[in-house]
């Protein structure tokens, strides 16, 4: 019994000794507390008496963030091709207005011109946030902002509001390669910071989507001082934004918009490039669109014009369109051969068509024929160029097989993004036996060798790809890292002198010398659209079929392109340098549906060379800094 009552006084103890901790813990910790309020409240009341001692009971501060400037887009000569124009706009803050459908009818009663479809407005208006500045309408004359102003005070929560609008000075020339910008969409809204701001833009395609985040610059902010009925008093705190890094293209704006007239009422694209520096001149792709059209947004009658328009003026056809190159192939095809071990002076009998056995015919065999249809007689590797003869081609091709010519191709630049800055560009297709299994599960057959040795079957290309591979011909095999941006890119207007594309110069000489005589000689496939002077330019044309044509129709005669319907006729194409003599340019043409390269590309070609002859043998370069 004693025992039991020494357990129970020694329990009894380490309870009290266990409240006495718990209460010295509540203690202190409410001690802490208190120090910590009583500091807080000593900061507000001495160290920000300053700032906050004008504030009423009923004020608050809140917070707005401070759009910056967008970058300009210069092109290599200093010249705007994309700025911004000052834009005089009326915004809204719900917060401040008593009531919205007062304040917006008294604002159809002042500016009856920019008359508000008001409960659209509204809805608009309910979906942003209270404090935040709500534009109503923008781009208004300085004869209605001056009367907005003017009557400023009957208009409860509505302000004057002077801001900055995307301009596209060079408009449908540039289109393509520059871009838009338009509203932000709900696929950014957590990746772009400027989604916060309301009717913010960003860039859609092209250069402004490219370099949007240099471009678009960087947020600041102010922290001001409103009142019970959200009027502000004053601004706290300020913090500048940060206006958008310039950017330049290496374009220069007077041959695009050169180049761009000479599509006029066609569908196609021309691409000029440096062969010295890699700097691309001209990316031009018709027919083109407005961009202004779009920094406020199109229209369903517009925007339907133009998505449902067949020649597909939305599609930057330079990049991102691809196209079997045709004869335009010819010279890597020749550079492929002569790697090969194939003599240049080799003469093959062309009669108008090549034969080879194909058992899964009832026949047996299966001919390929020459665009002549009664063939060129015997032809060496210079003159198969100059007359562009299917039939040469399609026996070397079959001589050295598909790999060798894939991989002299790729190595020229096909099958692969010349800009490392466009989400929008497009690879292409260099076909071997390897893609084929991989792509379609199927083995290789020499009939598709033939065709490649053409241009034609799997491969395609680009514009732009095109242009590249004949620079690295012509400037003596040396690599270029093609540059659109300078400073931006990967070429960074430099080119590669130390790595070439072949070791055989002679072996570009043969084909430069072809392609000189394919112009300026009599016979030569281009010879019609030579250029007349000391300064001359070299080239190839080329058709690529978009439908395959019959035996019956072989038989009865070939229906000619002009009377087709525009969607299958062929493709006219067209790639050529120059001076020849020392190449500085080299440029490729499309045209899509155009017939053929000597009637449709060919001509444009000759006016390009000669206007640049004349005015851009030396550029006028101008540096621009940001500051």
């Amino acid at each position: 019994m004693r025992q039991k009552n020494k357990e129970f006084i020694f329990h009894k103890y380490d309870a009290d000794q266990l409240i006495n901790r718990r209460a010295a813990l509540l203690t202190l910790g409410k001690g802490t507390i208190f120090a910590i309020l009583a500091s807080r409240l000593a900061y507000l009341q001495i160290i920000e008496n300053d700032n906050y001692s004008s504030l009423s009971d009923d004020n608050r501060i809140t917070h707005r963030l401070l759009e910056p400037e967008r970058g300009f887009i210069f092109d290599i000569s200093g010249r705007p091709i994309a700025n911004n124009k000052e834009n005089y706009q009326a915004a809204i803050i719900l917060e401040e207005t008593v009531n919205i459908n007062d304040a917006l009818n008294a604002f159809n009663h002042v500016l009856p011109g920019d008359k508000l479809n008001i409960p659209e407005t509204i809805k608009r208006i309910r979906k942003s946030k209270k404090f935040v500045p709500i534009k109503l309408v923008d781009d208004l004359s300085w004869k209605d902002f001056a009367k907005l102003n003017s009557n400023i005070h009957k208009l409860k929560g509505v302000y004057p509001v002077v801001g900055f609008k995307r301009h596209y000075p060079k408009s449908e020339s540039h289109a393509h390669l520059v871009g838009y910008v338009s509203s932000i969409d709900e696929s950014e809204v957590y990746s772009n910071p400027f989604a916060k701001l309301n009717n913010a833009k960003s860039g859609k395609i092209g250069v402004e989507r490219s370099l949007d985040e240099s471009l678009r610059g960087i947020l600041g902010n102010k922290s001001i001082e409103i009142n019970a009925v959200g009027r502000e008093i004053r601004e706290i705190q300020r913090v500048e934004s940060k206006k958008g890094e310039n950017v330049q293209l290496t374009i220069d704006s007077e041959i695009q918009d050169f180049c761009y007239r000479q599509l006029e009422g066609v569908s196609g694209s021309i691409t000029v490039i440096n062969v010295n520096t890699g700097e691309y001149l001209a990316l031009v792709s018709s027919p083109s669109y407005d961009p202004n059209l779009f920094i406020t947004g199109l229209d369903n009658k517009k925007w339907s014009e133009l998505t449902s328009n067949k020649f597909k003026p939305l599609i930057n056809k330079t990049i991102s369109n691809n196209y079997p190159p045709g004869s335009t192939i010819k010279p890597l095809v020749a550079i492929a051969a002569l790697e090969s071990g194939i003599n240049p002076n080799k003469k093959i009998h062309c009669n108008g068509q090549h034969e080879i056995s194909d058992k899964s015919l009832e026949s047996g065999f299966k001919i390929f024929h020459c665009w002549k249809k009664k063939g060129h007689g015997n032809v060496d590797m210079t003159e198969a160029i100059k007359v562009s003869c299917d039939v040469y081609f399609y026996q070397i091709a079959r001589e050295i097989g598909i790999n060798k010519i894939a991989e002299v191709c790729k190595r020229f630049g096909l099958g692969k993004e010349v800009f490392d800055i466009f989400y929008e560009e497009a690879k292409g297709v260099v076909p071997n036996k390897t893609w084929k299994k991989e792509m379609l599960g199927e083995s290789w057959m020499v009939g598709e060798t033939l065709s490649a040795g053409i241009g034609q079957g799997y491969f395609l290309t680009s514009s732009a790809q095109l242009s590249l591979a004949l620079a690295q011909i012509v400037n003596g095999g040396k690599k270029i890292l093609p540059s659109i941006i300078v400073g931006k890119d990967k070429a960074n207007s430099k080119i590669s002198y130390d790595s070439r594309i072949i070791a055989n110069l002679n072996y570009l000489e043969i084909v430069k010398q072809s392609l000189f005589k394919a112009t300026n000689m009599l016979g030569g496939t281009s010879y019609g659209s030579r250029v007349v002077g000391d300064l001359k330019m070299g080239g190839k044309t080329g058709t690529s079929q978009v439908r395959t044509i019959s035996a019956k129709e072989r038989e009865v005669g070939i229906i000619k392109n002009k009377d087709l319907p525009w969607e299958e006729r062929d493709h006219g194409l067209f790639i050529g340098y120059g001076p020849t003599e020392n190449p500085l340019y080299a440029l490729s043409i499309i045209i899509e549906h155009g017939g053929s390269g000597s009637g449709a590309a060919a001509p444009l070609a000759k006016e390009i060379f000669e206007y640049i002859f004349k005015n851009k043998m030396n550029i006028n370069r101008k540096k621009i800094i940001n500051v």
